[in-house]
């Protein structure tokens, strides 16, 4: 059984009115997941009341940068929404958590084919954190208490020490990082919707170090970001296009592989900057049946750019060096010779960052190759990669997971 994603959506700040500044956190939050399931509904076609009628999982994630109050989040958001008699599932992976939201929808679908799962999220990170206090509050949610934040660490300088040691490692220069970030920029720029659209890199910025070795270009600066998906096993999806409650036209992608690993949640614990990362990508290709050199498209997260540098080699096996270079030009090189594009709408470094929906920046990026993101991409042709694997990581380097989809169904089976 081959669960399918039939659409996604996704909005952002300047997609709503002036007073979008004067609304409350929860408003925000709120109207990010109307305007994006909104959307999606006309993407697909799908009339809202059959949404309300179908409806039987709904997958949403916290939003971090309001912190945890009142009862459940699905719950009050569905409530709002219109939506009742749902199975409710929340994931809380940090910036792991869409690839989980998926992992969680395949699940869901294996166990009961004739679900209609809905994933939707949003968070408002550069609303929400607006004096020092606020990262403040961040540092504390991933630095150990006593032997980290009493020494003055926080998540930037960790990711910062995390990258020098890899550099040193393995004879990454500060030149390889300035040149790798300039090229994702490029790819970001001519996007209307990237957060850095039309704003070329500077000497000044790129050399001037916030945290050594990383210049602000370097980092991903957070935004508002809400998305939505729908996924339905294969058999329901065409029984909802023979119905006309959706689409004829939609040509799904095929989620034929998820994994997830956690890792000690503070940094001092991982034992030689141990990475998660590995351990996600191979229960994600175990259980898609396929090849690491199968994929021919990734979209890799990236906080920080060295992470993906560092996740890219776990993913595919190919030294940090070797892929430090082949990601000035954009690409992955695998070891057979084959070589892939990556992140061509630019990553959460260029394009949208909003903490625990991160990642769907990657599906955005990802729907848009396979023709199934709601608006036009206008540095990313249709090409339906045969394989391709999106990424996700949360913590400071603790939680990976891993989604693996396909242009056609998968007939292949699980690798023990």
């Amino acid at each position: 059984m081959n669960p399918v994603v039939l659409g996604i959506s996704d909005s952002i700040a300047s997609d709503f009115p002036d007073e979008y500044k004067e609304w409350t956190g929860e408003r925000k939050v709120l109207e990010h997941y109307k305007k994006s399931i909104y959307d999606l509904l006309e993407f697909l076609e799908m009339k809202p009341e059959t949404l309300k009628e179908i409806l039987t999982d709904f997958v949403s994630i916290e939003s971090a940068s309001l912190g945890k109050a009142g009862y459940g989040h699905s719950a009050r958001i569905a409530n709002e929404l219109g939506y009742t008699g749902f199975r409710s599932h929340l994931m809380d992976l940090g910036g792991a958590s869409v690839t989980g939201a998926l992992g969680q929808a395949r699940i869901i679908l294996q166990s009961d084919p004739e679900a209609v799962v809905l994933i939707a999220a949003a968070d408002i990170p550069k609303s929400a954190f607006k004096q020092i206090s606020d990262l403040k509050r961040l540092n504390e949610t991933v630095c150990h208490p006593l032997y980290e934040l009493n020494y003055g660490a926080t998540l930037i300088s960790m990711y910062g020490l995390l990258m020098k040691r890899m550099m040193y490692e393995n004879s990454i220069t500060q030149k390889d990082l300035e040149q790798i970030t300039k090229r994702f920029r490029a790819n970001a720029i001519i996007n209307p919707r990237a957060s850095v659209y039309g704003q070329e890199i500077t000497e000044k910025q790129i050399t001037r170090t916030i945290v050594d070795p990383y210049s602000a270009p370097m980092i991903a600066i957070v935004t508002d970001h809400g998305f939505a998906t729908l996924l339905v096993s294969e058999r329901k999806a065409k029984k909802l296009q023979t119905q006309g409650k959706i689409k004829k036209g939609i040509n799904p992608m095929y989620l034929i592989g998820a994994g997830q690993a956690v890792h000690s949640e503070y940094f001092m614990f991982k034992g030689d900057f141990a990475t998660p990362a590995g351990r996600a990508g191979d229960l994600a290709f175990s259980t898609a049946g396929i090849e690491r050199e199968e994929i021919d498209y990734a979209w890799i997260y990236d906080c920080f750019v060295g992470m993906i540098i560092l996740q890219s080699s776990e993913y595919f096996g190919v030294s940090k060096k070797e892929i430090s270079e082949s990601l000035k030009n954009g690409i992955i090189k695998f070891k057979n010779g084959k070589t892939i594009l990556v992140n061509q709408m630019g990553g959460i470094l260029n394009y949208q960052a909003a903490m625990s929906v991160s990642a769907a920046t990657g599906l955005v990026d990802v729907a848009a190759h396979y023709g199934l993101y709601s608006k036009e991409s206008p540095n990313v042709l249709i090409t339906r990669p045969g394989k391709t694997l999106l990424g996700g990581n949360g913590g400071i380097d603790s939680i990976n997971s891993v989604a693996i989809f396909s242009s056609e169904p998968s007939r292949l089976k699980p690798k023990r």
